[in-house]
C-alpha cells in the first residue's frame, strides 16, 4: 500500500499572494521597479491615511478610558506595516534599509509593550505614514493634472495642419513632465525610507559598538577556555600517569596508594574547574546569541585568577611529578587585577607548554616587580625523559598570549635558554590593567 497524501487546492487569497510575489520578483530595481512603486503609492497612501485615522481615533478613545489596547494594537500594526514597506523598498528600489530593534524578540509581555511605546523606531514608522500620505497625495495630484492636461490637448484643442505638430510636442512634454515628477517622488521616498524605516545613525553606531564588545568578549572567553581546559587536561594527564606508575609494581619500587589518591584528587579538582569554566562560557554564549542576557543582566562572571592562586596552580603540577618552584620578588599585592590575571595566564601557559614539549624537567616560575613593571618568567631545564609528555599543542596558546601582552602594552619573548631548556618571559607595565 502506498501512503495517501491529501492535496489542498490553493484558495483565491493564496493565488493572489502568489501572483503578487511573482510580480514583485519580476520588477527588479530600475525604471520598472520605480514605476510599480509609484503606482503602489496610491493604495498604500490610502492605507497609511486609514492607519493615521485609526491612531488618532484610538488616542481620543483613551480619553474615555477604553482605547489603550487599541492604541497598542494600532502601533503594532504600524510597525508591521513599516516592515512590509522596508521589504518593498528593498525589492523595487534596491534600497538597503537596516532592520532596527525587533520588539517581538523582547522577553515578556510587559517589556514588549514598553519597547513598543518607547522605541524610536515605532514613532519613525508613524512619521513614515505621514510621508506615505503626502506621497500618495502628490502622486494622485500629478496623475490627475497630467491626465487633465493630456486630455485637454488631445480632445479640447483645435487640431489642424498648423497646430498638429505643436500639440503633439506639448502632449509629449506633458507625459514626460508627469513621469519626471513621479520619478522624483519615488527617488525622494528612496532617500527618506532608510531614515524613517531603518535605524538612526546613533543606533547603528551603538549596535556596532555592542557587536564589537561582544566579539571582544567572545575572544577573551575563547582564550580563557583554552588556557583553563588545556592546562587542566595536561595536568590531569600528568597526574594520571604518575598515579598509574605508583600503582604498578616495577622492580623493587613499592606501591604508593596515598600518592595515587592525592593525584586522583587533583584530577577531580582539575576536571571540576574545567567543567565549571566550560559551563560559564556556554552560558555567556547562549545569552549573547539570544540577546536576552538573564532578563537584561549579564551572567555573573567567575572571579578572575590572581597571583595568589599561583600556589594552588603549581601545587597540582608538583604533586603530579613536575618539579616546579615559584619565586616572587617585590611587593605584588597592589598590582592591578588585570595585570595579575594576565601574569597568572603567563605562568599557566608556560607550565602547560613545559609539560607538552619537555615532559617533567626542573622548572622555575618567577614573578618580579621592579617599579612600575612586572616581569613574569617561566624557565625549564633540559628534559631528562620525554616518554610521558602529552605532546605538542597547536601553538594557539602562545599566539593568544602574545596578543594579550601587546594589548596590555607589554612585551613577550619565548626562546631556548643557554642550558638547553626554554624560557618564556613577559614584561607588563602596571598601567596595562585597562
Amino acid at each position: 500500500m502506498h501512503p495517501t497524501t491529501s492535496a489542498r487546492t490553493p484558495g483565491p487569497a493564496a493565488e493572489v499572494v502568489t501572483r503578487l510575489r511573482a510580480l514583485l520578483a519580476a520588477a527588479r530595481p530600475g525604471w520598472p521597479g520605480r514605476a510599480l512603486y509609484a503606482l503602489a503609492s496610491l493604495p498604500i497612501g490610502a492605507l497609511s491615511l486609514a492607519l493615521y485615522v485609526a491612531l488618532l481615533g484610538s488616542v481620543f478613545a483613551v480619553i474615555y478610558g477604553v482605547g489603550l489596547l487599541l492604541v497598542l494594537l494600532v502601533l503594532a500594526t504600524i510597525r508591521g506595516f513599516g516592515g512590509v514597506e522596508r521589504q518593498l523598498a528593498g525589492i523595487l528600489l534596491g534600497v538597503d534599509v537596516p532592520v532596527g530593534e525587533r520588539v517581538r524578540h523582547q522577553p515578556g509581555v510587559i517589556r514588549k509593550v514598553r519597547r513598543l511605546v518607547q522605541s524610536a523606531g515605532t514613532w519613525r514608522a508613524v512619521g513614515w505614514l505621514g510621508a506615505r500620505v503626502l506621497m500618495g497625495a502628490a502622486t494622485l495630484a500629478t496623475l490627475f493634472f497630467g491626465g487633465l492636461a493630456f486630455a485637454y490637448l488631445g480632445w479640447g484643442a483645435d487640431w489642424n495642419a498648423l497646430t498638429a505638430l505643436p500639440l503633439l510636442a506639448l502632449m509629449a512634454a506633458v507625459v514626460g513632465l508627469t513621469l519626471a515628477v513621479l520619478d522624483l517622488l519615488v527617488r525622494l521616498a528612496a532617500t527618506v525610507a532608510p531614515r524613517l524605516l531603518g535605524t538612526s545613525p546613533e543606533q547603528q553606531i551603538a549596535a556596532l559598538q555592542q557587536s564589537t564588545r561582544r566579539l571582544a568578549d567572545r575572544t577573551k572567553l575563547a582564550r580563557d577556555l583554552h588556557d583553563t581546559i588545556g592546562h587542566a587536561l595536561t595536568a590531569s594527564l600528568l597526574q594520571a600517569t604518575a598515579a598509574r606508575r605508583t600503582l604498578t609494581p616495577h622492580d623493587d619500587r613499592p606501591l604508593q596508594p596515598d600518592f595515587a589518591r592525592q593525584a586522583l584528587g587533583h584530577i577531580e579538582t582539575n576536571t571540576r574547574t574545567a567543567l565549571a569554566e566550560l559551563d560559564r562560557v556556554l552560558t555567556v554564549l547562549r545569552a549573547s546569541d539570544s540577546g536576552a542576557e538573564d532578563g537584561g543582566r549579564n551572567p555573573a562572571p567567575f572571579a578572575a585568577p590572581s597571583l595568589a592562586d599561583l600556589d594552588d596552580l603549581l601545587a597540582g603540577l608538583r604533586d603530579g611529578g613536575l618539579p616546579v618552584a615559584l619565586v616572587v620578588d617585590g611587593e605584588v599585592d597592589d598590582v592591578p587585577p588585570g595585570v595579575q590575571e594576565l601574569a597568572y595566564r603567563v605562568v599557566q601557559e608556560g607550565t602547560t607548554n613545559v609539560l607538552r614539549h619537555a615532559g617533567c624537567p626542573l622548572t622555575v616560575a618567577q614573578v618580579a616587580r621592579t617599579g612600575d613593571v612586572l616581569v613574569v618568567r617561566v624557565c625549564n631545564e633540559r628534559a631528562s625523559h620525554l616518554d610521558s609528555r602529552p605532546g605538542p599543542g597547536g601553538g594557539r596558546g602562545l599566539a593568544g598570549l602574545r596578543e594579550r601582552t601587546a594589548a596590555a602594552g607589554g612585551t613577550l619573548s619565548a626562546e631556548p635558554s643557554p642550558s638547553g631548556g626554554f624560557e618564556l618571559c613577559v614584561t607588563l607595565p602596571l598601567s596595562g590593567a585597562a
